[in-house]
């Protein structure tokens, strides 16, 4: 027996060792598209690279790796890690997304004493901070404030002030990572989990991308988030309600995991989240209403507000609902959705070790409702992988790739592709909660 596990092992290593150059040839080869500005040669590669990562987690999830090898495999995955984050590093700044440029441009404006939430950057007030390296390059120029909140806002000024540069914001990005991926792992040793579970998120080809190159701000997200959990799990609920507002005070979208982290009748969390947001929003008030920034008119761009970019309001109006009626069905299916989760949440909150799958599970049925248009929204689910290592999840983690290649506004088309073959893939994983009945003959 004990020969046969060693055999079973050494052809685990084999494999994953097969991965790992495959990996880095592929992202090679990614870089190599983005110098070349070719979309329709960089988006075939990173699937490729997203077809590895999921044999990579296949095979990993196969087996407990003994004492003995679990080293060497460790050692590996961080290896990849590193290498693949280096080779993202190495492409131009602005291929994927020209957001880092923003980020750039409110931390100068901090540093000149202006509140960023007061001009858009054409505007003559500010025009003596202009340059030719990053206000030709900042998106919606013309048009649009900045939508970033406060403490993504405190950031950008703390970055700038070592470097105002795309590679100072991409480092400090990768150091946001990084942090997070100290407390996954220990969310996992805490769990009891292999901590070689850590390659479901380091070897995803989703933050490599968008956190190495796009130096996208969902990097601090997922370490607020992953440090929230792992302070709720360890019953500092103050301290948890600091990091959960952390984190949507740079995107908004985490505070739809709070009810994963509460407490009955434990005031500490929800106290602490409001006292944080107040100061945050105390220290840009000069700015009034306008500190909420573009966002009303961004989910107007992007069609929400009238249910054009949101994958099942649009399948319910292709069915034949006009818009209205498509919208109301939407918003039922969301509040059913979501009031189930949260009802679960709340039910199971004396059980600290289910927090990471209930707060995954909130994440990911929010993402799927309000289908995002844009990959590195999907970056905060990759972590839950290491939870809910299902297919439904890595594919969609992997297929958002998709919006790479396609136009605004968001289309049916685009999220048949994306959300179609996941929500299948989820409803096949969820059989066997109704085998048991239907064995039994209690459905028909």
């Amino acid at each position: 027996m004990r020969s046969e596990t060693r055999v079973f092992a050494a052809q685990t290593m084999g494999v994953l060792c097969a991965c790992a150059p495959m990996l880095i040839g592929l992202a090679l080869l990614a870089c190599h598209a983005q110098w070349l500005d070719d979309f329709p040669l960089f988006i075939p590669t990173v699937w490729a690279q997203c077809l590895v990562y999921a044999l990579s987690a296949w095979v990993l999830l196969c087996r407990w790796p003994s004492a003995s090898d679990g080293r060497l495999l460790i050692l590996l995955i961080l290896a990849v890690a590193v290498i693949l984050r280096i080779i993202a590093l190495a492409t131009p700044p602005n291929f994927l997304s020209t957001d880092v440029y923003r980020y750039v441009w409110d931390g100068r404006v901090q540093g000149a004493g202006i509140n960023p939430y007061l001009y858009i950057p054409s505007d003559p007030s500010v025009a003596s901070l202009r340059d030719e390296a990053i206000y030709p390059h900042i998106n919606r120029l013309y048009t649009a404030p900045t939508i970033y909140p406060p403490f993504a806002q405190m950031v950008f000024f703390a970055v700038t002030r070592l470097g105002e540069s795309v590679t100072a914001m991409r480092l400090v990005m990768l150091g946001f990572e990084a942090i997070a991926m100290l407390a996954l792992a220990a969310l996992l040793k805490r769990q009891g989990q292999p901590v070689h579970r850590l390659a479901l998120y380091l070897w995803h080809p989703l933050p490599v991308w968008e956190f190495a190159c796009g130096a996208h701000v969902d990097a601090i997200v997922v370490a607020a988030t992953l440090f929230a959990l792992l302070a709720a799990m360890s019953k500092r609920r103050g301290l948890s309600g600091v990091l959960l507002a952390i984190a949507a005070l740079t995107k908004f979208l985490p505070v739809v995991i709070a009810p994963s982290l509460y407490r009955r009748w434990d005031w500490r969390m929800p106290m602490a989240f409001v006292v944080v947001a107040i100061l945050a929003y105390a220290l840009y008030s000069s700015a009034g209403w306008k500190v909420l920034g573009f966002l009303g008119s961004y989910a107007s761009e992007e069609g929400m507000t009238q249910g054009q970019g949101i994958f099942i309001a649009m399948l319910l109006q292709d069915i034949g609902l006009g818009p209205l009626p498509a919208m109301l069905g939407f918003a039922a299916i969301a509040s059913a959705v979501l009031g189930t989760l949260v009802i679960r949440s709340l039910s199971r909150n004396h059980d600290p070790e289910s927090m990471p799958a209930l707060a995954g599970g909130l994440a990911i049925a929010t993402l799927v409702l309000i289908s995002p248009h844009y990959p590195w929204y999907f970056c905060w689910l990759v972590p839950f992988i290491c939870f809910l290592p299902r297919p439904s999840l890595i594919y969609l983690t992997s297929s958002v790739f998709f919006l790479y290649l396609t136009d605004e506004p968001f289309g049916l088309h685009t999220g048949l592709i994306i959300y179609a073959p996941a929500l299948v893939l989820f409803g096949f994983e969820q059989r066997r909660l109704f085998a048991p009945l239907l064995q039994e003959g209690s459905l028909p």
